[in-house]
């Protein structure tokens, strides 16, 4: 992963796709976006003292103006599977299927590029027991992409407050611009 940041949402000046995708970790305190920095507002107040917060104080409905920005993943078998338990409609389109109730190795299986990226992006956070905010370009070599930018939080929670269970994932994704 890229740690330089040539790039970044607020400089965004068109929604033209750069030539080569890039990714970037950034520290949570540098999200751009509205939409991630509530989120991870949210966990870390859900969090208080404890390392992780539980999935059980987490609520929709306190999530209802991002919900859409929202899918809330379930940890099977320590990071053997993730269901997609709650997908918002905004990673439908960005991805052109609804995979609510699905898991990871159906994904895997159907695209299995895609379906890796994912799986080292979820385990990272799994693995780590600490939240991830990552910054990305879909440059020209994605053609299937209909978008060219994004901002991802990771957000993992532990009802025993150290092991992951279960991942809130929340993005803002730029549309490409029509050809």
């Amino acid at each position: 992963m890229s740690t330089a940041r040539p790039h970044t949402y607020s400089s965004l000046e068109s929604h033209g796709a750069p030539e080569k995708s890039s990714v970037t970790e950034i520290a949570l305190d540098d999200l751009e976006n509205s939409v991630t920095r509530t989120a991870a507002s949210y966990w870390r107040m859900l969090g208080g003292d404890r390392a992780l917060p539980a999935r059980s104080r987490l609520s929709p409905r306190d999530l209802q103006a991002i919900l859409g920005n929202v899918v809330l993943l379930r940890v099977i078998d320590g990071g053997a599977d993730y269901e997609y338990r709650i997908v918002g409609e905004l990673f439908s389109w960005a991805y052109g299927v609804d995979f609510q109730g699905m898991q990871l190795t159906q994904i895997e299986q159907a695209n299995s590029e895609h379906g890796a990226r994912m799986r080292r992006m979820y385990e990272r956070t799994r693995l780590a027991a600490a939240p991830r905010a990552i910054q990305g370009w879909v440059g020209k070599d994605n053609t299937t992409a209909k978008f060219v930018y994004y901002e991802t939080v990771l957000l993992p929670f532990g009802e025993d407050g150290r092991t992951v269970d279960h991942i809130l994932v929340v993005s803002f994704h730029v549309p490409r611009a029509p050809d």
